[in-house]
């Protein structure tokens, strides 16, 4: 099972803690978790795994 779902907001975490809200969780090849990120502020999707997102902190 996915550690996020669509509409969770998240944030990177690394790299200043950009966030945004996931907008489809794919399952790869191998099992594993790939998020589509709409990042805020960019109008941009970043295809994120797992372990770079953590759960955003309001």
């Amino acid at each position: 099972m996915s550690k996020f779902a669509i509409g969770d907001k998240v944030d990177k975490a690394t790299g200043g803690r950009e966030g945004g809200v996931v907008v489809a969780v794919f399952l790869t090849d191998d099992g594993n978790f790939r998020y589509a990120v709409d990042m805020e502020g960019y109008g941009t999707l970043q295809f994120l795994t797992e372990e770079r997102l953590v759960v955003h902190i309001s």
